[in-house]
């Protein structure tokens, strides 16, 4: 199980650079007729029906001063980890594709294996990519009914969900990321009503971000311990795996502190969306805080700092919480 992401580098700087072309590939033509809303029964039939990836797909040195963003070996690591191979270009309509192939996975695993999800957050985690695929597909999304899972069924492959959930949280991240430079550019352009949407935009991806979270480790401790944290650990990976060695996830904290000085200076008018960005971005701490918890991070080091601080883990992420919804907040 693979997932072709585009180097957060490339990823479009507007909403407008979003939609695909006319001329595109099958696959993106496929995501055309998947937005206008078919019926729920036949829509995982249509994203099984999803080609392979082209082949060719690049794996660049990429590397962007101005943003202190560095593929180094670490996140190459990190993405080899979770089967993510990175292109360098925004050709063959990657993102898309990387977000139909994420909706694929989640309804799979999701209407296989179930959740504990409530329908609210359920509804929240597919609504948002749904969302995300209309707008890459230039097609006006219209009312669809959201598949409904079954309650969890404790057998669930635990390492398959934990690659799914981080397949859907990549992407869920990746267009965090367009929506925060659409928003940065709609600023420059004064245009408020585009930074409006896309503020609110990001505030829903956030909020589906954190039910991704929960999503991804719906697994025992047991499990956790018995097999999926052995795998994160030497001689596996190096010593030091951890989350926040996702490319994405730093590229977007990077994003957060340039963005800051505008999110101070906002107009009276988007002080409320403002509000509701940074606590949705509480909540996605929160959720992994949640779900560090349940597998002992409340008393136990993480495995970026096992050897390095006697820290519980969910302190640590505590400290994270403050700190980046300190940069994005208003004060």
């Amino acid at each position: 199980m693979s997932l072709v992401l585009l180097q957060p580098t490339r990823l479009p700087l507007r909403d407008r650079d979003l939609p695909v072309t006319q001329g595109s590939p099958a696959p993106l033509l496929l995501a055309r007729r998947m937005a206008g809303g078919p019926a729920a029964t036949d829509l995982l039939d249509r994203l099984r029906a999803l080609p392979s990836p082209p082949s060719g797909t690049e794996q660049p040195e990429a590397a962007d001063k101005a943003r202190s963003y560095v593929y180094d070996d670490r996140l190459r690591e990190y993405d080899a980890y979770f089967g993510v191979v990175r292109a360098g270009r925004h050709t063959d309509g990657v993102f898309a594709r990387s977000l139909l192939i994420a909706y694929r996975s989640l309804l799979e695993e999701g209407l296989g294996a179930g959740t504990r999800l409530s329908w609210a957050d359920w509804s929240s985690l597919c609504s948002a990519l749904r969302t995300m695929i209309c707008l890459s597909t230039g097609v006006d999304a219209r009312p669809a009914a959201v598949p409904e899972p079954p309650l969890l069924r404790w057998h669930l492959d635990p390492l398959r969900r934990w690659r799914v959930g981080h397949h859907v949280f990549f992407a869920l991240t990746q267009c965090v990321i367009v929506a925060l430079q659409s928003f940065q550019s709609a600023l420059e352009e004064a245009d408020m009503a585009a930074a409006r949407r896309n503020l609110r935009l990001a505030t829903r991806l956030l909020q589906a971000s954190a039910a991704a979270f929960v999503f991804t480790a719906e697994f025992s401790a047991n499990q956790y311990h018995g097999g999926v944290r052995q795998s994160m650990e030497a001689p596996f990976v190096t010593d030091g795996f951890s989350g926040l060695l996702s490319p994405d996830h730093q590229y977007l904290v990077r994003l957060f502190a340039r963005l800051r000085p505008a999110l101070r200076g906002l107009p009276a008018e988007l002080a409320a969306d403002h509000r509701a960005f940074a606590r949705a971005l509480g909540t996605v701490y929160d959720s992994h805080k949640y779900v560090c918890r349940r597998f002992g991070g409340d008393t136990g080091p993480s495995l970026r700092t096992s050897d390095t601080t006697g820290l519980p883990a969910v302190s640590v992420l505590h400290a994270l919480k403050l700190a980046r919804t300190r940069i994005v907040g208003r004060t």
